[in-house]
């Protein structure tokens, strides 16, 4: 009887519990809040973005609809969700640590103690490093709901990979769905992965507003400046885009700072720096400074124009592309698409203004250096600089280039030729005894020698299976470069061998006569005192230049 009258006086709404309808809506809320989340983070984590963003959406989809299905108490359906949802929360969060740095890791105990001390993630990452723009502007960090927000993200992390890693070039180049990265990082050029494209491109557009270049032009090439501040200080870098066939690429180079390094600092062995110095002072005549392609060469003429003394003499420079502004020193700049005709007229035209030095920061012309040639007869102090293999092919290439072997001898000082060598980093490398055939090869007397050292060749692994590097170096056992120099002086009898049209050969023969030291075994000097390795040697010593010029006869003359 009474199960009748409840029936007859339910009214509309009696079978919906208004409590459980906020409980399921809060967590349904809390579900895509965290989904948004998981989409932005997993850039951070340089992970699959699909694969993380369909399963965590499958998942909530499966979720709730055993909601409904199931015929089990509210509660029950409130665990099941808790646990299926924390579960692959969980599962991302451990996948995405062991991808991060310490410092970006979530829910460990030091992410747990900055929370608790009210340190957000935002200000973590603006405090990395911060953006500076073409006008000299800090950028502030944009805000989540800001269009630029997902490509500050983007560019913070690749420029804080390449700040930390110490990267003097990195490419990002398109390949169909993703974009490859390429890393230089003291000379050596890698490939350092993979990254999403819908992330690059919006990485794009933030770094091209950064440059002051047009965001919305992809396919002309555009060039410029912007800066970093990290903990090293301010740090300048070139930004160049261009179109192609797959879509914009982008290069960033870090600009050097080439008026910085002095004659001493530039990697010269003490009898070397000592000689040449004495070349420096002497005058008038020409000293040839040489190297193959992207070995530093300009560095050292920089070095060479800071080393003599600007306020008592009129310098000048001629360079098709001014790398750095020298204090006192008069820089003139020929037009990197002017033909050798218009260079050499322009090398005439800064010598009739008589300066007491003159430094070419290229040569590549028979015109050029017999101007060059022809000023030193004149009483002037020159340096010409071009891509030479050794001093034996850059005085091969002279002697061509001029055409009279008197001129020559009556003129040229000294010549030197270089090539940049890997510095092993000083926290890992690791001592040990190479193999004597090696040795023999090399004419190293190991009884005679200490230690040898080499990168570290066995790494420590964490407890996910990854190795720990060197903080230092981040593993490449290499920190920064130096350069190795072959030097020529020519003396007396040298000159008179030129003047006589002698075989390169004889001379060369004369000059090992005289206890003069290729290349390769003043870089061995360098691997004696610890301060790079046998296998760099080797690397760099049996490169080949771009410079093809035989190094085998003596020109006749014209």
């Amino acid at each position: 009887m009474i199960h009748n009258i409840l029936a007859q006086t339910t009214a509309a709404g009696s079978y919906l519990a208004i409590w459980k309808v906020i409980i399921f809506l809060a967590l349904f809320g809390l579900w895509a809040w965290v989904g948004q989340w998981l989409d932005k983070d997993v850039r951070i984590a340089r992970t699959q973005r699909y694969f993380w963003n369909n399963g965590y959406l499958l998942t909530g989809i499966i979720v709730f609809c055993l909601w409904f299905i199931l015929p089990t108490p509210f509660i029950v359906q409130v665990l099941m969700f808790l646990v299926i949802w924390m579960t692959i929360l969980i599962t991302y969060i451990l996948h995405r640590n062991a991808r991060v740095l310490p410092e970006e890791q979530l829910f460990t105990a030091d992410h747990i103690r900055s929370l608790l001390s009210r340190q957000s993630r935002n200000k973590q990452t603006q405090n990395r490093l911060t953006f500076i723009s073409v006008h000299n502007n800090e950028l502030p960090v944009p805000l989540r709901q800001d269009a630029e927000y997902e490509g500050y993200v983007a560019a913070e992390d690749i420029m804080y990979e390449i700040w930390r890693r110490r990267v003097s070039c990195a490419e990002i180049l398109p390949t169909g769905d993703t974009f490859q990265l390429r890393f230089t990082i003291d000379g050596v050029k890698g490939i350092a992965g993979d990254k999403d494209r819908a992330e690059m491109e919006s990485m794009f557009a933030y770094l091209k507003a950064v440059g002051g270049l047009d965001v919305k032009d992809k396919r002309r090439p555009q060039t410029g400046p912007f800066s970093i501040r990290t903990d090293d200080g301010q740090i300048a870098y070139q930004l160049n885009t261009a179109g192609s066939t797959r879509g914009e690429q982008m290069r960033i180079e870090r600009s050097e700072e080439y008026s910085a390094l002095k004659l001493d600092a530039l990697g010269l062995n003490p009898d070397q720096s000592e000689q040449l110095q004495a070349a420096i002072e002497q005058k008038p005549g020409v000293v040839l400074i040489t190297g193959t392609e992207a070995s530093g060469v300009t560095t050292t003429l920089y070095a060479v124009a800071r080393h003599h003394d600007a306020f008592m003499q009129n310098i000048n420079t001629l360079e098709r592309k001014v790398l750095t502004e020298i204090d006192n020193i008069t820089q003139n700049i020929v037009e990197e698409n002017a033909d050798a005709a218009t260079a050499s007229r322009q090398l005439q035209s800064l010598l009739r203004k008589d300066p007491d030095i003159v430094l070419a920061g290229f040569c590549d012309s028979k015109d050029m250096a017999r101007i060059l040639t022809q000023a030193a007869r004149e009483g002037k102090k020159l340096y010409a600089a071009f891509n030479a293999n050794n001093t034996f092919d850059a005085l091969n290439q002279w002697l061509a280039w001029v055409g009279e072997a008197d001129k020559v001898a009556d003129t040229l000082l000294a010549i030197t030729c270089q090539k940049l060598i890997r510095v092993l980093c000083p926290q890992c490398r690791e001592a040990y005894v190479p193999d004597a055939g090696v040795l023999r090869k090399l004419n190293l007397p190991a009884d005679k020698i200490k230690h040898f050292f080499r990168p570290p060749t066995e790494f420590e692994y964490d407890k996910r299976g990854n190795p720990i590097l060197c903080e230092h170096c981040q593993g490449t056992g290499y920190y920064g470069r130096t350069a190795v120099f072959e030097t020529f002086f020519i003396n007396d009898v040298v000159k008179q061998l030129i003047r006589d049209k002698t075989p390169l050969n004889t001379i060369r023969n004369q000059c090992r006569k005289e206890r003069m030291l290729y290349l390769q075994e003043q870089a061995l000097r360098k691997v004696i005192d610890g301060t790079t390795s046998i296998q760099e040697v080797l690397r760099v010593t049996v490169e080949k230049s771009t410079t093809s010029t035989p190094a085998t006869a003596m020109p006749a003359s014209e």
